[in-house]
């Protein structure tokens, strides 16, 4: 995640991690983590998106609102 990315989406998790006592190492190692997860959470969403959006196309017309 970029630096820009961080600051618009308010993230002090990051600010944590710069400021806890650890090694240079297991601080990249720390925030890889987080931007694997990110990636992760972020990939799930949408698919969450647009397995909702392809919902609509599998009711049938009598059950839609």
């Amino acid at each position: 995640m970029s630096k820009v990315n961080q600051r618009a989406t308010g993230s002090d998790i990051y600010a944590l991690i710069r400021r806890a006592q650890m090694s240079d190492l297991d601080r990249q190692v720390a925030i890889d983590a987080m931007r694997i997860a990110e990636a992760f959470a972020d990939a799930m969403f949408w698919v969450k998106e647009k397995v909702g959006a392809l919902g609509t196309y599998f009711l049938k017309p009598s059950m839609k609102h």
